[in-house]
């Protein structure tokens, strides 16, 4: 009877600690975070390959919104005036969800930088969502494309908000806000600074990808800046 109830006990622990070391290992492998601390990446990124080899690296920054001193900073300065694309190197996902700090830049003129989050990238496709700050000073918006080499590298615009459909209005200034998307069997739904953007977009083009950071100039050659940080994606 005493050994019953020893074994009784011993497998009740066990089971205990098994679920324990699981859930922690599952909890690990589903979440990448990079807060870019002290000038230093947490994970390792990567440029896109059909692009202009723009990588995403680490600096200091005593102004870091989530303030541990560093923040991540991409730009389009190898062939200035295009597009830069930069990811970080995790397991390719299908259903999660993406946050970061997005530093966007505002401008009076017609056209100017472009500054956010990438998802669903698929490098050997050659392809990518993009969802970004516009600010521009004729028709500012956040908005969301397709971007691939079906279509020339030519963004396939799927979704607008404007002024007045953006939580808190569009700013006036350049600031760091907090960007979102998530992405649930095909279908996205995004955030700005925590709170729910109108409407869920399709994004079944690709069927999984990795997530990174997107920084473009329109309206001529320029440099493009788009700084990160608290970069997170929690698969679900």
């Amino acid at each position: 009877m005493l050994i019953s109830v020893k074994y009784g006990i011993f497998k009740i622990a066990f089971s205990i600690f098994f679920l324990l070391a699981l859930f922690s290992s599952i909890a690990m492998a589903e979440t990448y975070k990079d807060s870019f601390s002290g000038g230093k990446a947490q994970l390792r990124w990567n440029f896109f390959p059909h692009f202009f080899l723009d990588n995403l690296k680490a600096i200091k920054d005593q102004n870091a919104p989530d303030g541990d001193g560093g923040i991540g900073v991409l730009t389009n300065s190898n062939r200035g005036g295009f597009a830069a694309l930069s990811y970080a190197i995790t397991e390719e996902v299908s259903d999660f969800y993406l946050e970061a700090f997005v530093y966007c830049h505002t401008t009076d003129k017609e056209k100017g930088q472009l500054n956010g989050v990438a998802f669903l990238i698929d490098p050997i496709n050659s392809r990518f969502y993009r969802f970004i700050c516009d600010f521009n000073g004729k028709e500012p918006s956040l908005n969301v494309a397709y971007v691939g080499k079906d279509t020339s590298h030519f963004p396939v615009y799927l979704k607008f908000w404007n002024d007045k459909e953006v939580p808190g209005g569009i700013p006036k200034k350049p600031s760091w806000n907090k960007m979102a998307v998530k992405v649930k069997s095909g279908k996205a739904t995004f955030y700005w600074n925590e709170k729910a953007l109108s409407g869920v977009v399709d994004v079944s083009r690709v069927g999984k990808g990795f997530v990174g950071v997107y920084a473009n100039y329109v309206g001529g050659l320029g440099t493009a800046e788009t700084k990160v940080d608290s970069f997170i994606l929690r698969i679900e």
